[in-house]
């Protein structure tokens, strides 16, 4: 019954029966539960109109009221069976305790059963409508029911099991057995059901749901404990290795899609209108709603954690006679208890935590790429004072661009402020256009100019790399995984929270003296500062060291075949092993940083200890109890423990934010592209319209850098004070004066010479330069309408199938496409592969000859819808045939007919009959002349041949067996769905099976040291472990001294002094430890790195050709980084915690006798078996992720190369939806990898807290042992939880991370090159000679390939000169290859009397030049280029581009090459040639000239020139060049080729040439024909041979006349 003087406000816990309403009745706490009825009944009936009403929009953002659709209701039900029988059982568990409720009320009759029979009716209503209601309210009504059963089982808890904790009783005891069964079926409701029912999915699109993952359905302790992951673990387990397809799918709310529309408005500069935003704050308002609920979840963890002093404490209280507080059970239930609960919250929060990083990455990787996409690579790097725009302002006094309602581009009359730079630029074009500016003016002009480059934008130019690509590269990869390693940047401010509570508790355990050990603790604070700063400016410094490793890595990737080629293996290991060292300095300084860290660490605490102790024992003469001790010995552990977290997270936090402002920096900077209709230009009268359609350009000039004033690059005598490296820009100008107007519907040629500005007009047109208006009409248009092709010079295929190259994410349209092979002459070619149209290019197009090429991105072009096509010299690459055949079959075909097709050719007098407009360029960048041209039908009057005389030529051709394009099999052109053959290049990445090898292991640690230094190392662990045991087991020992000993006897001094010596022992042992483990890694990573630079660098041309460079990348940057770092940490915090286990377990078992050798070996056991069932998923899922990652990475670096192509095709959509798909999958596959990690964590944390329960227990209820002996038994458990889970858990991360070291390892075992023997080294004389004997020589590109080459012979004597000519595709590239062993060959070589098969690689390709047809530069000064490693001086490097004809290209000219159009026509409009003056050289190229990544600001032509210069310089006694004038135009190609007889007067030169006049002054002329000679004599006597190969290709080209004059005919 209520007691009478029952206060009338306050709830009654008591229990006591009443007969009848009293007012007390009302706050009983059993009533609660009828209030919550009448609340849910309301609720309920909200729910019924509510979303009806036009309050729907504000009700939906408290309850879900979204339309349930079908795939809704499927996913849904997916569970149906599980869900229906827990709510079934729910129905029968609340008849059960109605039927309860019904015999109390019988029994009793009390007024409060009867109403909490009236609550049972209600919930059992609300239960079966859960089973049998519809899907609307089903999940509503369980949530209903859910909520009023756990609010019940909470007052009963408190009623009936709290009380016994005290001694107490139940309240309701007269219940009996029927008030336990209702607590239990309350239970089973309240908290059972709800946590195993499935949960709702809700699509983060409700209008296009999607099938949801397993984690989004899972119930809550499925959640919990990871139980979603079951079914992959267990088929993981029971089959060798996880397939892609088993592993979970990724969550909507996961997807990159939804992540980039989500995130880009907020994240994104240019979307949020919010430039140089700070770019961490808006991932942090971005996460915002996740890192509230991670910062709960860490309150619960910081809470939890001080549960186990306070239990030791109450324990050893307890056992010391203090019968005042709870019963030991409680504290050891928690004990037990507490490790799990702790193990949930830390989980949930890791589990969010890195679903969050994975989120970031997707978003990271996205927006990076994005935002290279749509600006100015160079203009990333913050520049402070210069604009942002990309387009260039007017000049003093034009008007301001602007753009008009119509679209097209206006100016304005305002004049706007400028900058120096713009305002010097200004002054020069303005000069430039004055009819009165002569040569003084100008160079005025120009020196004003060069001085006005800001000092500020030099700095920044020093320190700007020269590889944007990989530093991109470098963001996406190993910028995220620092990033990741430092996501934990909330803990630190919770570690200080625990620290300070620490302090409370220490103050409730030993008084006052607590406040001196923390004021010792506070004077200690700065110093870690000062190391963390130090820290920060470290990593910064290491960052940038990584990043010029990874881009001297990329671009030695990327020009690989040529370093092989040159035979500079030697010498570009020596530099990437020089970068190598200069990175590993600052890594091993930032471990040893770390170390003193950690030593600081084990300092502090000691310190603050001692200090604590000796203010307590010798101040306050207060003697330490065992309770005192280990519960304060408890708290230090926590404490010291904090603090190690709190300084080691630090330093991965700031090194974090370095990567982050790196990210930063880069998205909010960078001057935009803009599509040349969004650009400035002039307007378009109304009443002239149609010129909206037309391609013009007026008035204008166009540059390549934004401050076009900076000095030029022509070379200057050197002074003695001038540096070596000083780069300086080459500031090339196009410029169009009155206008320039493309003709509509027509083939349109842009000639000139060599380095006149070509390819420059087309990259004007596309926006890729920048725009300066010369007045105020200047203007130019591209209409974009109709769409634009562009095909490159410098061909860029995807590493895709040559279907999917030329489709480029059209429609396919059989056809259209069969027409676009037909016309660009692939038919044949397609019929040469197996696989046909579905053949694998491979990166860069490896398997493609470089006319090939040429045509798919040709075909590209012509397949697009596009109206306009801007075509960069495609048919350079091309044969006289192969062009003859584009030029009539596709220029001239249905296909371009009525379509806007510019076209950058020096073969004029091919493409002259179906040309309708041509422009003529001059060397300084200046129009010179344009011209219409009149329509001659090309099939009545090609090149003036008559009908008769075309046939007799093709029938000539046919005679002798050169084939027409279109002579293939059509068969092979379209493979069937059956075809066994893939036409795959690039083979899928392999994935080992099973546990990482030994093998690559034994890699690592076989380098690491020898034997002393594993026992140095080892001991030094296991000294300090033992330490640590032996100082907790000396405080007991310590304690019991006063016991036994009278008061003020102990020696207090001594055992402080003994105490802090044996954990100071401990501590210099494990730091010398850990510091020469860290040499010895850093040691372990050079050696592994050089061997894998060694093994890429000697590698065979095959695997060059199916493996992506991507692939090698992530081997140098994110396996590297792993085998820096995380390896060699994971694996001594792996010794050093098993140590740690040994000690403890030795320890406990010493304590609780042979009984706890048997849960401990259980454990043992049990956590072994999880973590090799763990390890079978995990394995496989870490490298599904590490393969996943390379795609993206390869993405976004071909992407990156073909940027002008994407831009031009407005391609930018599909590129980055490729981007998402391919985000997606490593998303999908890391997602799993990190739950698996949570998976095993709550069960090894479940199991450490069974143990430490099962062995508190006993120790304390099964075992006499004293206070001091039970508290060392406690304290050693109190953490043990954490040391069996992360011991099981980093003897997998080893594992896991030693899949770096297997991936590397693959990378060590690929085929290579014959290594150089010592037999193999010839004469210190040889070569004395250039004579080459080849017999019977064969080639093939793969050992188990076709052969390609076809028993070949030939002898040239020392001097001569060969050309070779065939077909595109005949082989003749494939002999250059052949002869420097690049791919397998058979026959023999004999170069001046040695046989080459015999001789080291190095020898023969030394002393052999192959000049290419594309020539690769790389990044830095055109002095690097041509003399990578200072071995000429400045003059013989000039001499050389003389020479090379590079003088030809510079300077003003007055002709244009033959290139006028017909005297006597009125449409001929010829423009003055330009005085030369100090301001025409401003774009010459000099030694100084800085080189763009992959030479991208110099034209193929000049590259090609700078190449023969390299190979002038390497004075070898055979040349090879492999079309290496095809991209320079005629004139030019004459006069080098007249020097390089100068030049190679001594050597045997070898030219593969479809120019004619290139080889028609050899000595011999070889004719190829699928890679067999079919001709091989002197010109002259070819050309003699009637139906011959070669008089074939001859009396087919357009200069016959003057081919035959050359041989004297």
């Amino acid at each position: 019954m209520y007691s009478s003087n029952q206060q009338p406000f306050a709830w009654d816990i008591t229990g006591a029966h009443i007969e009848e309403l009293a007012p007390g009745f009302f706050m009983d706490l059993r009533t609660i539960p009828l209030y919550l009825s009448a609340i849910s009944v309301i609720l309920l009936c909200l729910h019924a109109f509510v979303p009806s009403t036009s309050l729907r929009k504000l009700y939906s953002r408290v309850v879900d009221v979204s339309p349930s659709s079908k795939v809704v209701q499927e996913s849904n039900l997916k569970d149906w069976r599980t869900c229906s029988m827990l709510q079934a059982l729910r129905v029968l568990a609340s008849l059960f305790i109605l039927g309860i409720q019904i015999i109390l009320v019988k029994s009793g009759g009390l007024t409060i059963n009867i109403c909490l029979a009236a609550f049972c009716i209600y919930t059992s209503l609300l239960s079966l409508f859960a089973l049998i209601g519809t899907l609307k309210w089903r999940y509503l009504v369980s949530r209903h029911v859910s909520l009023l059963y756990l609010f019940m089982t909470c007052i009963y808890l408190r009623r009936d099991v709290v009380p016994l904790a005290d001694g107490g009783v139940s309240l309701d005891g007269p219940d009996g057995a029927l008030g336990w069964a209702r607590l239990a079926l309350l239970a089973i409701n309240g908290i059972w059901i709800p946590i195993l029912l499935p949960r709702q999915y809700k699509p983060v699109d409700p209008e296009n749901p999607t099938t949801p993952s397993a984690s989004q359905t899972a119930s809550y302790i499925s959640r919990a404990f990871y139980f979603f992951l079951d079914p992959v673990i267990y088929k993981a387990f029971k089959s060798p290795a996880l397939s892609f397809d088993d592993l979970p799918s990724l969550a909507d709310e996961d997807a990159a899609k939804y992540l980039v529309e989500t995130s880009f408005p907020i994240l994104d500069p240019f979307q949020s209108g919010k430039m140089r935003r700070n770019f961490i704050l808006s991932v942090l308002f971005y996460f915002r709603k996740q890192y509230v609920v991670m910062a709960i979840l860490l309150l619960f963890v910081a809470v939890n954690e001080f549960g186990a002093p306070i239990a030791i404490n109450r324990i050893l209280s307890y056992l010391e006679g203090d019968q005042g507080t709870l019963k030991p059970w409680i504290w050891i239930i928690w004990l037990g208890a507490g490790p799990i609960i702790n193990s949930l919250c830390h989980q949930g929060y890791t589990y969010i935590s890195l679903k969050t990083v994975i989120r970031f990455e997707a978003i990271v990787t996205q927006l990076v790429f994005v935002h290279s996409l749509r600006v100015r690579l160079g203009t990333t790097m913050k520049q402070d004072g210069v604009p942002t725009s990309s387009i260039a302002l007017p000049v003093p006094g034009l008007q301001e661009p602007a753009i008009d309602a119509t679209g097209a581009h206006t100016t304005d009359v305002d004049v706007l402020d400028q900058t120096e730079d713009e305002a010097s630029l200004s002054a020069s074009v303005t000069a430039l256009n004055s009819p009165v500016a002569d040569s003084a003016t100008i160079a005025d002009n120009s020196s004003e100019i060069g001085k006005n480059a800001s000092t500020a934008e030099e700095d920044i130019k020093k320190e700007k790399g020269p590889d944007q690509i990989g530093k991109i590269n470098n963001m996406v990869s190993t910028d995220l995984k620092i990033i990741h390693m430092g996501s934990d940047w909330m803990k630190p401010f919770f570690f200080v929270i625990r620290i300070c509570v620490c302090g409370v508790l220490l103050h409730r355990i030993l008084g006052w003296s607590a406040f001196v050990g923390m004021g010792v603790f506070i004077c200690m604070t700065p110093l870690p500062g000062i190391l963390a700063k130090f820290m920060m400016k470290l990593q910064a410094t290491k960052m940038k060291k990584n990043d010029a490793r990874i881009s001297a890595m990329s671009q030695a990737m990327n020009v690989l075949r040529m370093i092989k080629i040159f035979a500079w293996e030697a010498k570009v290991e020596d530099q990437l092993s020089e970068k190598r060292e200069e990175e590993l300095n600052y890594v091993l300084k930032s471990q040893w940083l770390g170390v003193a860290t950690w030593a600081l660490n084990g300092i502090f605490p000691l310190v603050t200890m001692l200090s604590t102790y000796a203010t307590y024992t010798l101040v306050m003469k207060k003697e330490p109890t065992a309770s005192t001790i280990y519960s304060s010995i408890a708290v230090f552990t926590i404490f010291q423990d904090r603090l190690f977290d709190l300084f080691n997270a630090l330093p991965a936090i700031l090194r974090a934010k370095v990567s982050l402002d790196r990210i930063g920096e880069f998205v909010n900077h960078g001057e935009p592209f803009r599509d040349p209709m969004d650009l400035i230009s002039s307007p378009i009268p109304p009443e002239d319209s149609s010129r909206t359609a037309e391609l013009w350009i007026r008035n204008a000039v166009f540059t390549w850098e934004k401050n076009a004033s900076s000095t030029s690059g022509a070379s200057t005598p050197r002074r003695a004070s001038s540096s070596r490296t000083q780069k300086r820009t080459r500031n090339f100008r196009l410029q169009i004066r009155d206008e320039l107007s493309f003709k509509t519907g027509k083939l349109n040629i842009i000639c000139g010479p060599t380095g006149s500005g070509k390819t420059s007009m087309l990259m004007a047109l596309l926006g890729e330069m920048y725009y300066w208006p010369m007045s105020a009409d200047s203007g130019f248009n591209l209409p974009r309408d109709g769409g634009v092709a562009f095909a490159a010079q410098e061909t860029w295929v995807l590493n895709e199938t040559i279907r999917d190259n030329i489709l480029f994410g059209a429609e396919y349209d059989k056809e259209r496409f069969d027409k676009v092979i037909h016309q660009t002459g692939l038919s044949r070619d397609l019929s040469l592969f197996d696989a046909g149209d579905l053949t694998e290019v491979g990166e860069k197009g490896i398997t493609l000859s470089g006319g090939q090429k040429a045509r798919v991105t040709l075909a590209r072009a012509v397949y697009s819808s596009a109206q306009i096509l801007l075509l960069d010299d495609v048919l350079s690459a091309l044969d006289v045939h192969t062009a003859r055949w584009v030029a009539k079959h596709c220029f001239g075909g249905d296909l371009l007919r009525d379509r806007t097709v510019i076209l950058v050719t020096h073969n004029l007098a091919l493409m002259e009959p179906y040309a309708g407009y041509m422009v003529s360029l001059g060397v300084d960048g200046r129009v010179i002349g344009h011209w219409h041209v009149p329509q001659i039908p090309p099939e009545d009057n090609l090149h003036g041949m008559s009908e008769s005389d075309e046939g007799e030529k093709d029938s000539g051709a046919k005679s002798s067996g050169y084939a027409d394009p279109k002579d293939a099999d059509e068969t092979k052109l379209h493979l069937p769905h059956d075809q066994t053959s893939t036409g795959k290049l690039v083979v899928a990445e392999e994935m080992a099976l099973g546990h990482v090898g030994f093998s690559a292991l034994k890699l690592w640690l076989g380098e690491l040291g020898g034997p002393f230094f594993f026992i140095a190392c080892i001991s030094g662990i296991f000294i300090d472990c033992i330490m640590t045991v032996v100082a907790k087991w000396f405080l007991g020992y310590w304690s019991s001294q006063y016991e036994t000993h009278p008061q003020g006897t102990v020696p207090t001094a001594r055992y402080l002094a003994m105490y802090g010596g044996i954990l100071l022992f401990g501590l210099a042992s494990d730091a010398l430890a850990h510091g020469y483990w860290f040499w010895g890694g850093i040691r372990a990573s050079r050696v592994i790195h050089n061997r894998l630079v060694r093994s890429i660098l000697t590698s065979t041309f095959r695997w060059l050709d199916v493996t992506p460079i991507s692939r090698v990348l992530s081997r140098c940057s994110q396996d590297c980084l792993t085998v820096d770092g995380p390896l060699p940490d994971k694996l001594v915090s792996l010794i050093f915690l098993s140590a740690g286990v040994i000690c403890t377990v030795f320890a406990v078992v010493t304590q609780a006798g042979l009984v706890a050798l048997g849960p401990a070996s259980v454990v043992v056991v049990l956590g072994l078996f999880l973590g090799q069932v763990y390890m079978r998923a995990q394995l496989s899922v870490k490298r599904h992720m590490s393969n996943a990652k390379s795609p993206v990475l390869g993405h976004v670096g071909a992407a990156l190369n073909g940027l002008v192509s994407i831009r031009a095709f407005g391609a930018q959509r599909m590129f980055e939806e490729e981007s998402l798909r391919r985000i997606d999958k490593y998303s999908r596959a890391a997602c799993t990898f990190w739950n698996l990690n949570r998976w095993l964590g709550v069960r090894m944390d479940t199991l450490a807290g069974l143990f430490t329960g099962f062995i508190a227990a006993y120790v304390v209820y099964g075992r006499n042992l004293s206070s001091g002996n039970v508290g060392f038994t406690l304290a050693l458990l109190s953490g043990f939880s954490f040391q069996i889970l992360y011991w099981v858990r980093l003897v997998n991360e080893v594992e896991v991370q030693g899949n770096s070291l297997e991936r590397i390892q693959d990378f060590l075992n690929i085929d290579h090159e014959p290594s150089a023997t010592e037999e193999g080294r010839p004469p210190a004389y040889w070569p004395a000679s250039g004579e080459l004997v080849v017999e019977n020589f064969s080639a093939k590109y793969s050992g188990d390939g076709p052969s390609v080459l076809k028993d070949i012979s030939f002898t040239l004597q020392s001097g001569e000169r060969m050309g070779v000519v065939g077909r595109t595709g005949a082989g003749k590239s494939t002999v250059a290859l052949a002869l420097l062993r690049a791919i397998p060959t058979s026959g023999t070589v004999v170069f001046d009397g040695l046989d080459t098969s015999r001789m080291n690689l190095a020898a023969l390709r030394s002393n052999v030049t192959l000049i290419p047809q594309h020539p690769e530069l790389l990044a830095g000064t055109l002095r690097e280029n041509l003399d990578p490693f200072n071995e000429h001086d400045d003059a013989t490097l000039n001499d050389a581009l003389r020479a090379a004809g590079l003088h030809r290209t510079q300077g003003s000219v007055n002709v244009h090459d033959g290139m006028d159009g017909p005297s006597g026509t009125s449409n001929v409009t010829l423009l003055a040639a330009i005085d030369e003056s100090e301001e025409a050289t401003e774009g010459r190229i000099g030694l100084d000239t800085e080189v763009a990544s992959g030479g991208s600001n110099f034209s193929q032509g000049q590259r090609q020139i700078v190449a023969i210069a390299r190979a002038i310089l390497r004075r070898s006694k055979i040349v090879i060049l492999d079309e290496a004038t095809a991209a320079i135009d005629h004139e030019t190609d004459r006069a080098i080729q007249e020097s390089l007889r100068t030049q190679f007067k001594d050597a045997t030169v070898i030219t593969v040439a479809h120019r004619l006049q290139t080889i028609m002054g050899s000595d011999k002329i070889m004719v190829l024909d699928a890679g067999e000679v079919k001709e091989f004599d002197s010109p002259k006597t070819l050309l003699q041979r009637r139906s011959g190969f070669f008089k074939a290709l001859v009396d087919e080209s357009a200069d016959r006349d003057a081919l035959y004059k050359t041989v004297g005919l």
